[in-house]
C-alpha cells in the first residue's frame, strides 16, 4: 500500500515487492510494507527508514488483510495506492496430470483470492474518498502459452487480469 504524502505500500519483502516499494519510496512515498516473510519485510523497512514501516500479512486471511488496510489508514491517515504484487508458483514443471488438489488451493488462494481481497479492502476505503489506485501483478503468461508456468499458476494470473478489467468497470465511477 502506498500514500504519495501520507501513506502505505503493500508489497512482498523481496523481488518486485521490494524494487516497487524502494521506487514508491524514492519518489516520497510513505511505505507500509507487507508479506509473510517477517525477516525480509522488517529488514526492507529498516532500510527504507522512517517513511516505511512492516506490518505481517497472510493475503490468504481477510482478518490480516483487513487489519493491514485499517493499520495503513491509523499510520498514514490514508490510503492512496493499494499493490497487490503476493505471488507463489506451482511446482516447476508441474502437468496437469501430477498437480495436486491442495497444490492449486495454495497457488489460486495466495495468487488470486489474496488480490481480491486486497482490492476488496482498499475499495472500502478508497471508494468514499473517491479517489485512488489499485494495482496488480499478473504475468507475462496471460500473453504467452506455453512453458512459462504451470497450469495452476496461469488459471490464477488469467484471474488477476479478469478481476482487473472488471474491477476498473465497476470501480471507476468512484474515481
Amino acid at each position: 500500500m502506498v500514500s504519495r504524502e501520507s501513506g502505505d505500500y503493500n508489497r512482498r519483502g523481496s523481488g518486485i515487492g521490494a524494487s516497487t516499494a524502494c521506487l514508491f519510496h524514492e519518489n516520497g512515498a510513505k511505505v507500509v510494507i507487507a508479506d509473510i516473510q517477517d525477516n525480509k519485510g522488517e529488514a526492507l523497512a529498516r532500510k527504507l527508514g522512517e517513511s516505511a514501516c512492516y506490518i505481517h500479512c497472510d493475503v490468504t486471511n481477510e482478518d490480516d488483510i483487513r487489519n493491514l488496510t485499517d493499520a495503513t489508514i491509523s499510520k498514514c491517515g490514508k490510503l492512496d495506492v493499494m499493490h497487490n504484487n503476493a505471488g507463489i508458483l506451482d511446482r516447476t514443471l508441474s502437468t496437469i496430470l501430477d498437480i495436486t488438489k491442495s497444490e492449486i488451493d495454495q497457488v489460486i488462494g495466495v495468487n488470486l483470492v489474496g488480490a481480491l481481497l486486497g482490492a476488496k479492502h482498499a475499495a472500502r476505503v478508497m471508494a468514499p474518498q473517491r479517489k485512488g489506485y489499485i494495482l496488480f501483478t499478473a504475468s507475462a503468461c496471460t500473453a504467452i502459452a506455453g512453458l512459462l508456468s504451470g497450469n495452476a499458476y496461469a488459471v490464477s494470473k488469467y484471474g488477476v487480469l479478469g478481476v482487473t478489467k472488471n474491477l476498473a468497470a465497476e470501480l471507476g465511477r468512484y474515481g
